[in-house]
């Protein structure tokens, strides 16, 4: 990362998973997936609950044991290392639930971020977010549990940012928010993909990938069952009922799904 908190687009070789398998005692919840994550790409991983999506980043971050496989960050086997030593090394896991430090204000999360850097690059880091999220300069001394879902879902993302992330895991990025901040959302992730750093976004939304992914995995029972471009994905998605199972899913709900507000379905 350069002083301004951007990451140079010449950095490394990316992330590459290579038969990654997860257990829960007996319950395999990854069975051999395999994710090719290059630097300035989203990489989108689609499935129902219960796919292993969860699994599949929490094994890539060190926070579950793994049973099998390999992990590498730009050709270095990183397999064996803990979760803080990959956090170290770029890799943050930005998880479904907003958490933030609720009695802290906003800029006060974001510097947690920085602990153990020059507190001048810190503060240099942190006004790069508030420009990144003007929304968030305007309440930077909110205690962050008065702070909308959509608020503090954008504190996670500054606080990984302000670490120096290079590898951004993001789980369930549009879960409960309204289909504007999840548009927001979107652009700031292409921006940060553009910036050279490595996305991996988990989704059950179809439309949100279609929109953000430049290649989508789609997840079946622990297992890749189809992964391809997102303009390759759109067709296949089509061709084997995930679609309409969308478009079911979102008019039982009696609600507009995030995927139909950032592809226009459904208006």
């Amino acid at each position: 990362m350069d002083s301004n908190g951007s990451v140079p687009n010449d950095q490394g070789t990316g992330l590459r998973v290579r038969d990654l398998r997860v257990f829960y005692g007996p319950v395999p919840a990854v069975r051999g997936v395999s994710l090719d994550c290059p630097p300035g790409q989203v990489v989108g991983v689609i499935g129902a609950n219960g796919a292993g999506k969860t699994s599949l980043l929490s094994g890539i971050a060190g926070l579950v044991k793994t049973q099998g496989g390999k992990v590498e960050l730009d050709g270095r086997d990183i397999t064996g290392w803990p979760a803080h030593r990959r956090g170290q090394a770029g890799i943050v896991y930005v998880a479904e639930r907003r958490r933030v430090f609720p009695s802290l204000s906003v800029r006060e999360n974001l510097t947690v971020g920085g602990w153990g850097l020059d507190k001048g690059e810190v503060n240099l880091r942190v006004e790069k977010i508030f420009t990144m999220f003007p929304r968030l300069k305007e309440r930077e001394k909110v205690p962050s549990f008065r702070l909308s879902g959509g608020e503090q879902r954008m504190v996670s993302i500054g606080r990984a940012l302000v670490t120096g992330a290079r590898v951004i895991l993001f789980d369930e990025l549009s879960l409960g928010l309204a289909p504007r901040i999840v548009a927001e959302l979107i652009g700031t992730m292409r921006s940060l993909a553009d910036e050279g750093r490595i996305i991996v976004l988990v989704e059950q939304y179809i439309g949100v990938l279609l929109k953000a992914a430049d290649t989508i995995g789609v997840l079946e029972r622990g297992r890749v069952k189809y992964s391809g471009p997102a303009n390759d994905a759109a067709a296949w998605l089509e061709e084997n009922g995930y679609m309409a199972h969308a478009k079911t899913a979102g008019a039982r709900s009696g609600a507009q799904s995030p995927a139909g507000a950032a592809t226009g379905e459904g208006r």
